[in-house]
């Protein structure tokens, strides 16, 4: 195949990381791959690191004759048979400057809850010329289609996120990630990664924080929040109000060594209020870290409560803050939490079944007898 991987987003996230892995997979499969994306983003500069075929394209707004100029001339002169694209701006840009010989196929990925818009561009652009839909967890498909009654859903695969086990636990260090925390010998770390604002949800940590130093002063832990977002200020100012200073909390900003900080982890949590498939979830259960989240979306795909970590309701700091207690409380309980979560991960989540599943997927989909555009891989 002749594949592209389309992504207009010049940062990194959950996203950015699978299309990543993704576009590595295939070329190891003997693809030829091409990672489409901003001229300075970070996407780019990884895939470049790891000897992909990048393919800059400014990609500002559909509305630009140069975007499409330019994602159409590359799709023609690499010849590319099928592209996978990240958010609507590339559904659209990709689906109105791609060829329209009946061999070329569209895939839209969809990693997060948010659901497709109910507007005539977006029902005419999946109605003819998006031939697959492909959500990373089953819980994304009725909140993905909400509003879009009319999309065929045999046309809707769920491919669950996968993790490379053995090569992440070789790559990250415990010991650098303990100094990159700063924290004294013996004093537990609890991390949160992710971006900074409502969606990860640092308010309800933070409260919960709170309550367990008042209802545990005795129970020494720092809390390390990686990432960074728009509403950083914001939360900062909530810690000063309630009294959680460096000694408690450390904003640590974005870091290119989260496997590291994971790694040097006693407890991973994630008190999120709406989920895809958490790659820093399957990050951290293949550490063999303990993980503490919310059971919302594709995390009850991952976790069962109790048996492969813990899971407490959404926006409740008193039921977080009581599952901080009982897990930094109990370091035997962690380790057979972790050893679970490992276990599960490696069993059901393992990278190369996961590729293999997504090799297949395209390669029925090209192969596909459409009749129309958008009719590919029905039934």
């Amino acid at each position: 195949m002749r594949v592209a991987l389309v992504s207009s987003l010049s940062g990194w996230g959950g996203g950015e990381k699978w299309f990543l892995e993704a576009a590595t997979a295939l070329r190891d499969r003997g693809h030829e791959v091409r990672v489409v994306g901003r001229p300075d983003s970070e996407l780019l500069r990884r895939a470049a690191e790891r000897g992909l075929r990048g393919r800059p394209v400014d990609m500002h707004g559909i509305g630009d004759p140069r975007a499409l100029w330019s994602m159409g001339r590359m799709l023609r002169s690499d010849r590319i048979e099928i592209a996978i694209v990240n958010q609507s701006r590339e559904m659209r840009l990709v689906g109105l400057s791609a060829p329209r010989h009946r061999g070329f196929r569209l895939v839209v990925r969809r990693g997060s809850p948010d659901p497709i818009k109910d507007d005539w561009h977006f029902r005419w652009f999946y109605r003819h010329r998006v031939d697959r839909l492909l959500l990373n967890c089953e819980a994304l498909r009725p909140k993905v289609l909400r509003h879009a009654p009319w999309f065929d859903e045999s046309r809707v695969t769920v491919l669950h996120n996968g993790i490379d086990a053995e090569d992440l636990r070789a790559r990250a260090s415990a010991a650098r990630g303990r100094r990159a925390y700063g924290v004294e010998p013996g004093v537990p770390v609890v991390v949160l990664v992710g971006e900074i604002g409502w969606r990860k949800d640092q308010a309800t940590l933070l409260r919960a924080i709170a309550r367990l130093r008042d209802r545990r002063p005795d129970l020494r832990a720092v809390f390390a929040l990686v990432g960074d977002g728009a509403e950083r200020p914001v939360l900062e100012e909530l810690a000063r109000s309630l009294g959680l200073g460096p000694d408690r909390v450390r904003w640590m900003g974005f870091r290119p060594d989260v496997p590291d900080l994971l790694a040097a982890a006693d407890l991973v949590v994630l008190p999120t209020r709406e989920e895809g498939f958490p790659n820093t979830l399957l990050e951290a259960m293949a550490l063999e870290r303990c993980v503490l989240a919310t059971p919302v979306d594709g995390i009850v795909e991952l976790i069962e409560d109790r048996r492969h970590g813990r899971l407490t309701p959404v926006g409740d700091p008193r039921a977080l803050a009581a599952g901080l207690e009982e897990l930094l409380g109990d370091e035997e309980l962690r380790s057979m939490l972790g050893k679970a979560g490992r276990e599960r991960v490696e069993r059901d989540f393992d990278q190369q079944r996961i590729m293999d599943r997504l090799e297949a997927l395209l390669l029925e989909t090209l192969k596909s007898d459409a009749t129309a555009p958008g009719s590919a891989g029905r039934g």
